[in-house]
């Protein structure tokens, strides 16, 4: 028998593939996972996978994920690289912003417009400030 090879895609319907728990507050203290580490269930491993925005127009990778201390996924850092590569810039974006996934992209609910517009991020090694939280939320639609 041949090995199966039918490619799942998760998509949204109603609400948002992925969002933060209920009852807590944003903004909060959030941190950088690291690379051994991993969100909690539902999410799945989400670094190095391609992003695309909702028109499907490939923006950049997955390079880091923001987790509170019940490791449950808040933001991902969307790495985006000007003319030639060069120039990466780093954009948080709300975990409910994605509205697909398949075994090598996340598909946004947003467009190339708001990831590029949105507020960049300076130290993606560090956890985000409150400030840069809200005012991303805000930026998405979600504050």
């Amino acid at each position: 028998m041949a090995p199966d090879t039918t490619l799942c895609v998760i998509e949204r319907g109603e609400g948002s593939l992925f969002s933060p728990p209920k009852g807590r507050k944003i903004p909060m203290k959030l941190i950088r996972l690291q690379r051994h580490q991993h969100p909690r269930p539902p999410h799945r491993e989400l670094r190095q996978k391609r992003v695309l925005d909702s028109g499907y127009r490939s923006l950049g990778q997955v390079e880091n994920l923001y987790v509170d201390e019940d490791m449950e996924l808040h933001f991902v850092d969307v790495a985006t690289s000007g003319f030639m590569g060069l120039r990466t810039k780093h954009h948080l974006v709300p975990v409910e912003a994605i509205a697909s996934e398949d075994a090598g992209s996340i598909t946004l609910s947003v467009d190339q417009q708001a990831v590029e517009s949105a507020p960049t991020y300076a130290d993606p090694h560090a956890g985000p400030e409150e400030d840069l939280q809200r005012s991303t939320r805000e930026h998405y639609g979600y504050g």
